[in-house]
Formats: C-alpha cells, sequence, structure tokens
C-alpha cells in the first residue's frame, strides 16, 4: 500500500515542531504476515528511526496519548481513553458525524 499523499511530509513537519509522533497499529487476527509488513513499510516510507515509534495492540485504549487519529469511527477497548479521538477523513466514514475530521490538508487548523 502506498503512502496517503502528504502524510510523509506532514509526519515529519510535526515532528519538527517538537511533536512527539507514534505510530499505533491493530495487527490482523490473522497476523502471519501482518505484523512484518507494518514494520517493512515503516522502514521503507519513514526510515528505521521510525522503527522505535510503532505500537502495535488490538486496544488501542491502553494507550496514553493527546490525540489518536485514526480512521476508524469507533475505537473501544478496556479502558476509557486519555487520548482525543481525531477521524481520519477516508470515502468509507464520510458519514459520521460529531467528530473533528482531520485531513493530511487541514491538520494544522484540527490539531
Amino acid at each position: 500500500m502506498e503512502p496517503i499523499e502528504g502524510s510523509l511530509e506532514t509526519l515529519r513537519e510535526i515532528e519538527m515542531l517538537g511533536i512527539s509522533v507514534f505510530i499505533c497499529t491493530s495487527p490482523l487476527s490473522q497476523y502471519e504476515n501482518c505484523v512484518v509488513e507494518k514494520y517493512r513499510w515503516v522502514e521503507k516510507y519513514l526510515g528505521k528511526e521510525w522503527i522505535g515509534r510503532i505500537i502495535l495492540t488490538k486496544d488501542k485504549t491502553l494507550i496514553r496519548g493527546d490525540y489518536l487519529i485514526d480512521d476508524k469511527p469507533e475505537i473501544t477497548g478496556s479502558n476509557n481513553p486519555v487520548w482525543e479521538h481525531v477521524l481520519y477523513e477516508r470515502p468509507y466514514n464520510q458519514k459520521v458525524t460529531g467528530k473533528r475530521r482531520l485531513t493530511w490538508d487541514n491538520w494544522k487548523d484540527i490539531l
């Protein structure tokens, strides 16, 4: 899968602002190749230095942070999250209401 246009540049710009960025991702239940493919993708497009910023979890509510930018409309898990869920806008979640919606074009206004 190719990166979404503008995503890599935006991550680097956020990082240059001194903001800590991590990649929080959920592996598929049939994970035989999923985990290694996620690591390879990050290394290929962001570089080896980003490998240490990958957080793999099936329950993103366990993670601490200020924001979770995710395309999934509802994030559920075992905890009440401490982060604010910001919905990354994709064609399949256009009908979701009541959440701040982010694209790589409007991230400065949203965050």
